[in-house]
């Protein structure tokens, strides 16, 4: 019959769409789930692609990636979070500017305990490192942004956090090179 990626090309060539081209990330998971119970021999071939995909991380790349989330967080973010707010009285500009700022960096967070878990130890190096650079990155941000409202205490208190949370897991952040 052969190759299936092939097969998929020539039916999108013939101008017949492909149902897996039409999954959305939660269906092509179920997909996955029961190709893999049905195939138990194809286990260890997709826990290999999984460490595969997940050992390729650059903290560069995290870096980025964080310093563009952080730096994209607008007023319009902040505004319904602070003030009188019911059930919490009043809330300061401050406090909610920092608690998007941990929102925005969590995932980052268990996305480094999660390799680490894996034993992926130089990924998880790499996020941290990346996270702990993306957040040097957003000092000295502009006046009237979520940054200038949680203060470059913020992004010290985060970084210590992401170096603590690093060393319960084992894992190892380089010293910054100044």
């Amino acid at each position: 019959m052969g190759d299936p990626i092939e097969r998929l090309r020539a039916d999108s060539r013939a101008g017949r769409s492909s149902a897996l081209d039409q999954l959305s990330v939660n269906e092509r998971s179920q997909v996955l789930t029961r190709l893999l119970a049905s195939h138990p021999e194809l286990v260890d071939e997709a826990e290999a692609e999984a460490r595969d995909l997940l050992s390729d991380e650059s903290s560069g790349a995290v870096e980025e990636d964080l310093a563009f989330e952080l730096g994209s967080l607008g007023i319009d973010d902040l505004a319904p979070r602070c003030g009188r707010i019911p059930g919490l009285g009043y809330v300061n500009e401050g406090e909610a500017a920092y608690e998007l700022l941990r929102e925005t960096t969590e995932p980052f967070l268990a996305d480094m305990e999660r390799r680490s878990k894996l034993g992926l130890a130089k990924e998880a190096s790499a996020i941290a490192t990346g996270i702990i650079a993306g957040l040097k990155r957003c000092e000295d941000p502009e006046m009237g942004t979520v940054l200038a409202y949680a203060g470059e205490d913020s992004l010290i208190d985060l970084a210590d956090e992401t170096i603590s949370r690093a060393q319960r897991c084992g894992i190892t952040v380089p010293e910054e090179d100044d």
